[in-house]
């Protein structure tokens, strides 16, 4: 079964949504991957960004990163991830890479993606 990791990315502007190429590849080379986040010509040829949602003012922002930081998921994020993030299929599972593993678990729980926080996720957050 292959694998499509995407990962999200919180800020104070709005959330973006990242894909990685060949997650397989990339997963067994966190070496590589960690030397890449320093070179922004490598690093762009592993995680290309997919989808960005901004929020719609300085409340809305607050509202959504207070969220994210309790670990609750707030309907904004909700309706992004649904309409972002692709289903898993029966030969292709989707991982959604996130920073917290109780927004991960809250994901997981709600909309059912699976999501991973450790290892080359981080590095590719860091990046």
């Amino acid at each position: 079964m292959s694998k499509l990791l995407y990962i999200l990315f919180e800020h104070a502007a709005g959330y973006a949504l990242f894909s990685v190429k060949e997650f397989d590849e990339v997963a067994t080379l966190l070496p590589q991957v960690e030397s890449s986040v320093t070179d922004i010509s490598k690093f762009q040829s592993i995680v290309k960004l997919t989808a960005f949602q901004a929020f719609r003012n300085g409340p809305n922002s607050l509202d959504n990163i207070n969220a994210i930081a309790a670990g609750e998921l707030h309907p904004d994020l909700q309706s992004f991830l649904e309409r972002e993030v692709p289903k898993s299929k029966k030969k292709v599972q989707v991982i959604l890479g996130v920073g917290d593993a109780k927004i991960g678990a809250v994901i997981s729980e709600v909309l059912g993606i699976s999501c991973q926080y450790t290892g080359v996720v981080v590095e590719l957050m860091r990046g």
